[in-house]
C-alpha cells in the first residue's frame, strides 16, 4: 500500500498496443482522483528504424503540453518520483500487447479433457496453439519421432503439457514427457522452448528430475484436477509472464522504459480482466459483469460471475479488416451498414483502412464500417470462447446463460463515436444481452494501465473508477421470449425524481430510448406479457426497479433475441438506418 503522501502525487499511465500508444496523467490531490490531460500515437513499430519508446514519447509529449508538465530528464528518462507539481511523476504503470503472441505447442492426454482445457487456457493470452498433440490423436501409442518431428516444425516459444488429474496415473504422463524431452533434441539451443507443466500436481518432482536443464520449466495448477473440474487461470497466468519475458523482452527500447521502473508491465488483456473481476466483486450479490475491450489488432472479452473470472482473447481488430473479412464474409459486415454500398466499394476502404491502421475514419461510411468491424470483432471472439465457457457464462444467442448485469466497454471505437447513441448500438447488436443491464464506458481507454497499480494503490484505483474513470452510457432493458412481430411484449411506466412519468408500449421490433441523464434516476415499472422475460425473476414477471440513466439514456431494446434482421441487403441497409435513428444518429 502507498502512503497517503505518495498517494496525492501524480500518475502517468500507459498502453502499447501493436497500432496506438496511448498515454494519460492521473492527478490525486486533495482527495480528488482526475484524468488531466490525454495523449495518443502510433506505435511505428512497422518501422526497422522504431522502437516502443518512439510512439509513447509522442503520447507523453501531448500530455506534457496540455498539463504544463515535464517529464523527462536531461538524459530522456522518467523522472521518478516527481520533484515538483511541474516536473515528474510518483508512479508509471503501461501494459502492452505489441509484441508478437507466444507460438504455444499443447501436448495433453485426452483430446477432449486436458488437451482441450489446455487450448482454452492458451486462447485467454496472447499466444496461439501452433500444434496439439494428445494420446488418442497417436491412437493411444506414444510416437516419439513423429511427435519430435511436429514440435520442431512448430517452432513454439512454449511447450503446455498437461494431463492426468491430481493424484491420478503417471506412467502416461512420463511417456508423454519423454516424447516431448526427445523433440529438444531436433531444435536449436538458442530456439530452445520454454516448458510449462499443468497436469497431475503429484508429479511435479520427477518432472523437474526428468527435465533436468535442458529446458526452462515452470509449473501452473493442473488445468484438469478432476474430470469434472477445469482450471484455466494458474496456466494463463504463467503464459501471461512468458509473454513479458520473452516476447515483450524482445522488443526493440523496452530496456529503456524498464528503467523508468514501471509498476508493472502486464499484458493490457489481464489487466482489463483485473477490473471487470473488481466490478463484479464490488456489486451486491454476486451481479454478473461482461466487459469487452475492442483494440486495433485484439479483442478481449472478460466476464465475472459468482466469483470467477474468464476471458477470451481474439486476434480480430478494427484495423485487421482484411483479416475480418476473411473469417466473417463481406455479408456479415454489411449487414450493420445503415447506407447502400457496393461490396467492391467496402472491400476498397477494408484496404484502406488495413493500410493505415492508425487513422480515424473520414466519412460516415469509413465510421459506419468501423463500427461494423467493432460488433463482428466482439461476435468472433465470443463465438470462440463459447465452447469453452460452461453453463452460467456470459454469452450471447444461449438459452443457457447468465445475462450480464454490467456491461463495461473500452475501445476507440466506443470513444471516439460522434454519438452515445452509436456506441451503445455497437454494445446492444454484438452482445444481445437480455433483461436489465447497465453499459459503463471507459472514457478514457486506460483501465488496463489503471489497474496495474491496483497492487501497491488500490484505493486510487477505487476512486478513479468512482469519480469518472467509468461513465454511464445507458441502461438497457431487453425483452426475450417468443412473440410475432409488431405484438405488444411490454408495457412499461417511468417515473421521475420529479413525479413526472411517462408510458411506453413496446412491441416486437422495437428500439425505444426514453430521456433519462447520466446520474438520473427513475423508477422503472415493468408489465411483460405472457411468456416474455425482462430479467424480474422469469417469464411474464414484471414489477418495480429503481434506474439510473446515462450518456445515451434508457434503451428498451425489443428487437428479439437473436436479432430478427432482414433477409435482403437494401432492406438490412433500411433496418440499420432505422435503429441508428432511434438511437439519436
Amino acid at each position: 500500500m502507498v502512503d497517503e503522501e505518495h498517494r496525492r502525487g501524480s500518475i502517468l499511465l500507459a498502453d502499447i498496443g501493436s497500432v496506438v500508444t496511448k498515454a494519460a496523467l492521473l492527478d490525486r490531490t486533495g482527495g480528488q482522483c482526475r484524468i488531466v490531460a490525454l495523449g495518443e500515437a502510433p506505435t511505428t513499430l512497422d518501422h526497422p528504424w522504431a522502437d516502443v519508446t518512439l510512439g509513447l514519447r509522442d503520447a507523453i509529449t501531448q500530455v506534457s503540453v496540455i498539463a504544463g508538465r515535464e517529464f523527462f530528464d536531461d538524459a530522456g528518462d522518467l523522472v521518478s518520483p516527481e520533484v515538483s507539481s511541474s516536473r515528474g511523476v510518483d508512479l508509471f504503470s503501461m501494459t502492452i500487447s505489441a509484441a508478437r503472441p507466444l507460438q504455444v505447442v499443447v501436448c495433453g492426454l485426452g483430446k477432449d479433457w486436458s488437451a482441450a482445457s489446455a487450448e482454452r487456457a492458451v486462447t485467454t493470452t496472447y499466444a496461439r496453439v501452433r500444434a496439439s498433440l494428445d494420446a488418442d490423436g497417436s491412437g493411444g501409442v506414444w510416437q516419439e519421432a513423429d511427435w519430435a518431428q511436429r514440435i520442431s516444425s512448430a517452432k513454439p516459444d512454449v511447450i503446455l503439457l498437461v494431463g492426468g488429474t491430481d493424484g491420478g496415473g503417471a506412467a502416461p504422463v512420463v511417456q508423454m514427457l519423454h516424447s516431448v524431452l526427445s523433440s529438444l533434441s531436433m531444435i536449436e539451443p538458442s530456439r530452445t522452448p520454454a516448458l510449462l507443466f499443468a497436469g497431475n500436481a503429484s508429479l511435479r518432482e520427477t518432472v523437474e528430475k526428468l527435465v533436468g536443464g535442458r529446458a526452462r520449466l515452470r509449473f501452473a495448477p493442473n488445468v484438469r484436477p478432476t474430470l469434472a473440474d477445469e482450471n484455466l487461470a494458474g496456466a494463463a497466468h504463467e503464459l501471461d509472464a512468458f509473454y513479458v519475458e520473452r516476447q515483450v523482452a524482445r522488443l526493440p527500447g523496452i530496456d529503456a522504459l524498464v528503467r523508468w521502473g514501471p509498476v508493472s508491465m502486464g499484458p493490457a488483456a489481464a489487466a482489463f480482466g483485473g477490473v471487470v473481476d473488481y466490478i463484479a466483486h464490488l456489486e451486491d450479490g454476486g451481479q454478473a459483469v461482461l466487459g469487452v475491450d475492442v483494440g486495433a489488432a485484439h479483442t478481449a472479452a472478460a466476464a465475472g460471475c459468482d466469483g470467477n473470472l474468464s476471458i477470451a482473447l481474439g486476434d480480430v481488430g478494427v484495423a485487421l479488416a482484411n483479416q475480418t473479412l476473411r473469417r466473417r464474409g463481406i455479408d456479415a459486415l454489411m449487414r450493420w451498414l445503415p447506407e447502400a454500398a457496393h461490396p467492391d466499394q467496402v472491400r476498397r476502404l477494408l484496404a484502406r483502412r488495413e493500410a493505415r491502421p492508425a487513422s480515424t475514419p473520414g466519412d460516415p461510411l469509413a465510421l459506419h464500417l468501423d463500427q461494423a468491424l467493432a460488433r463482428e470483432a466482439i461476435l468472433e471472439t465470443i463465438e470462440g470462447a463459447r465452447a469453452g465457457m460452461r453453463p452460467g457464462s456470459l454469452l450471447p444467442d444461449d438459452e443457457r446463460v447468465v445475462s450480464p448485469h454490467i456491461i463495461v466497454v473500452s475501445g476507440g471505437v466506443f470513444a471516439h463515436a460522434p454519438r452515445p447513441g452509436q456506441a451503445a448500438l455497437i454494445v446492444l447488436d454484438a452482445v444481445q444481452p437480455r433483461g436489465i443491464s447497465k453499459l459503463l464506458l471507459d472514457a478514457y481507454r486506460l483501465l488496463g494501465p489503471l489497474w496495474s497499480i491496483a497492487a501497491v494503490d488500490p484505493l486510487t484505483v477505487a476512486e478513479c473508477l468512482s469519480t469518472g474513470g467509468l461513465v454511464d452510457l445507458a441502461t438497457v432493458v431487453a425483452p426475450a421470449g417468443k412473440a410475432r412481430a409488431g405484438e405488444t411484449v411490454l408495457e412499461a411506466r417511468v417515473t421521475y425524481e420529479g413525479g413526472a412519468a411517462l408510458d411506453v408500449e413496446v412491441r416486437l421490433g422495437d428500439l425505444e430510448v426514453l430521456p433519462l441523464g447520466a446520474r438520473q434516476r427513475a423508477v422503472l415499472d415493468l408489465h411483460p406479457r405472457r411468456g416474455i422475460d425482462v430479467g424480474m425473476g422469469g417469464p411474464g414477471k414484471g414489477g418495480e426497479r429503481e434506474v439510473t440513466g446515462g450518456l445515451a439514456g434508457l434503451i428498451i431494446d425489443a428487437r428479439g433475441r437473436p436479432l430478427m434482421m432482414a433477409s435482403g441487403r437494401e432492406d438490412r441497409a433500411r433496418q440499420a438506418r432505422q435503429w441508428l435513428s432511434d438511437v439519436g444518429g
